[in-house]
């Protein structure tokens, strides 16, 4: 082979190779699990897609729950945002949509049609005026757990469904000298999923909805005040020191027998058979927040999906939507399972049998809910619940009552809607 071939041969390859090189794109993938096994799930579907996608690298940032919310409203809009990144649907995501930070990833679905492989409902969340702006990673919703053995040695041989009901069962229960309910509060977004419960149960649906909305909203409705007074009838069947725990550690109490129950998130049943003594799987039942008297709807579940997002600002829109396809769609969704025993929204992701009893009835309670209310600490203004939020500690400390609640919480919503 003469030297003038060889030359072109290295020239070609030089030229191929930078081509190659310059046609790879890196995108950039922000989410808030920093423990085990979460992190190491985020790994393999990084692996798998940059697998199946070599022209495109993932470049991983992690961020724990509460610094993630600061650092999010800080770095969109900067040239450090994240191509694709967690967010809480509802308000929490529609002032960045608001604000222009968000991609409407509308037709990017509908071209390929794999906006229908979704639960419907659960993409519902993720809608804002009529566009789609995030994909479900995990179906979420709020229930109490409880320990059968405990409910049997008070004499309760079923779960409440009214509230009546179960107040009777706590004052059986604390009969047994315990502190019925684990509860720790030393962060707030653990009671917004309490009042997110008994708002929607004791105010109209059409008022919650609207007062919601940080434009029109007023928390005039005395059905909010009637909510609080539920919880209220509540505390003294908590733990002591609530808001000086974490919700962690009153899991843990929980798990150990300390309590006869607790209010879970479905997507914590997993973390109580890794983390709960051998067995205690099966000693716990569930049961959704209690029936009131109230005027509004009684079935709806509290507990929204979580997802994620793709910036509006990304240089590569195509790859950062097809990585979100990913990693929400159902090859993932199954090793989601497989590995942290979480549902994702995909339709008809498993059969029964391939999931243990409880984890698979906890996740129909989410697909056969009419409707799911949003936690409250997403669905409310940043101003709004940061008033409420320092409000419903202090009624857990039992140092204010449910009227000067609302009362903080309407003057705050008044100065809140003369900013729109």
């Amino acid at each position: 082979m003469n030297r003038k071939l060889i030359s072109l041969l290295l020239i070609l390859a030089f030229v191929f190779s930078a081509l190659a090189f310059a046609q790879t794109v890196t995108i950039k993938f922000l989410h808030r699990w920093t423990q085990e096994p979460d992190r190491s799930f985020f790994e393999e579907v990084v692996k798998e897609f940059e697998k199946q996608n070599p022209n495109v690298k993932v470049e991983v940032q992690t961020v724990s729950n509460d610094p993630f919310k600061e650092k999010i409203k800080v770095i969109l809009g900067t040239k450090d945002a994240p191509d694709v990144f967690f967010s809480w649907p509802g308000e929490f995501t529609n002032r960045f949509i608001r604000a222009g930070n968000i991609l409407d990833i509308t037709s990017y679905m509908l071209k390929d049609g794999s906006m229908f492989d979704y639960v419907g409902s659960q993409l519902i969340p993720f809608i804002y005026e009529g566009a789609l702006y995030g994909l479900p990673y995990r179906l979420d919703g709020k229930v109490f757990v409880y320990n059968k053995e405990i409910f049997k040695e008070a004499g309760i041989d079923h779960p409440p469904s009214t509230v009546s009901e179960f107040m009777d069962d706590l004052e059986k229960l604390a009969a047994l000298g315990m502190a019925p309910i684990a509860f720790g509060n030393i962060r707030p977004w653990a009671v917004s999923h309490y009042i997110a419960a008994v708002n929607q149960k004791s105010v109209p649906e059409d008022i919650w909805e609207v007062d919601v909305n940080p434009a029109v909203g007023t928390w005039s409705d005395p059905g909010y005040v009637d909510a609080l007074k539920i919880y209220a009838d509540l505390i003294p069947y908590f733990n002591d020191y609530t808001n000086a725990i974490s919700h962690d550690d009153a899991r843990a109490a929980f798990m150990q027998g300390q309590h006869a129950m607790m209010y879970v998130e479905i997507v914590e049943i997993p973390e109580i058979e890794r983390e709960g003594p051998e067995g205690f799987l099966d000693k716990i039942g569930v049961f959704p927040f209690p029936a009131t008297d109230g005027p509004g709807n009684q079935s709806y579940l509290v507990g929204y999906p979580e997802g994620f997002v793709v910036s509006s600002n990304t240089k590569h829109p195509e790859e950062a939507v097809a990585f979100l396809k990913f990693l929400t769609g159902r090859e993932m969704g199954r090793l989601e399972l497989e590995m942290l025993g979480w549902f994702n929204g995909i339709k008809n992701l498993v059969s029964p049998e391939e999931v243990k009893p409880i984890i698979y009835e906890t996740t129909q309670l989410i697909l056969d809910s009419k409707k799911m209310v949003n936690w409250l600490d997403s669905s409310l203004h940043a101003k709004i619940w940061s008033v409420y939020s320092v409000e419903l500690q202090k009624l857990t400390d039992q140092i204010t009552t449910p009227a000067k609640v609302m009362e903080a919480v309407q003057k705050i919503a008044s100065e809140v809607r003369k900013e729109f």
